[in-house]
């Protein structure tokens, strides 16, 4: 499914002056060409740039010798104040699902990411909302039941900090804070089972 919010504008710059974004892939002040963007994100993880199935492979966690030095990613929280920070060690595995109200595959997949939350107290699970208004966003997230600890980025910190070009993506983080694995696109609860269960069960 494509939203036709899809088309709205990236964030840190004025609304006229921003880049358009094609489909669901978000172009960035990096300024990637959204073909290339979208051709490269299929080919990696079997998704169109909307979230789309392929017949790709889906994505495997990497091995703990590959995986990069953790980047520490700080945002304002969604409610309640203070900040919410991914990166940083921690005694569980970390969920990091990227979304915005106005997407429609993000809507889609929250109900997975709430269900999965609940039912894996072993893996912590944030989510971080990308380009979108605070009152849209919660309204979005109360209408879902949200029960995990949610933030919003404005100012590209997430994209900035992990290459984030498209809209859903799920970022999964080791204990040390390391990315172990990127999936682009709408994830289920089994795909978040999947690639979590060697995190948890690694010593």
């Amino acid at each position: 499914m494509t939203s036709s919010a899809c088309t709205r504008p990236t964030l840190g710059q004025p609304r006229s002056a921003r880049p358009a974004r094609l489909g669901c892939v978000l172009v960035t002040r990096r300024i990637i060409p959204a073909a290339a963007v979208a051709a490269a994100a299929a080919a990696a993880v079997g998704m169109s740039a909307c979230g789309s199935s392929t017949t790709g492979a889906a994505p495997e966690v990497q091995a703990a010798a590959d995986r990069p030095d953790p980047v520490v990613v700080r945002v304002p929280r969604l409610t309640g104040g203070g900040s919410l920070e991914v990166g940083s060690p921690a005694e569980r595995p970390t969920v990091v699902n990227l979304w915005a109200s106005w997407c429609g595959p993000c809507r889609e997949e929250m109900p997975a990411v709430e269900a999965f939350a609940r039912s894996h107290p072993d893996v912590r699970v944030v989510g971080i909302a990308i380009d979108d208004t605070t009152d849209s966003a919660r309204e979005f997230a109360r209408e879902v039941g949200v029960t995990f600890p949610l933030g919003i980025d404005g100012e590209d910190a997430v994209g900035d900090g992990y290459g984030v070009t498209g809209l859903p993506t799920t970022l999964v983080l080791d204990r040390a804070g390391r990315l172990a694995a990127t999936w682009a696109g709408p994830v289920t609860a089994a795909d978040l089972s999947r690639l979590t269960e060697p995190l948890v069960n690694e010593s």
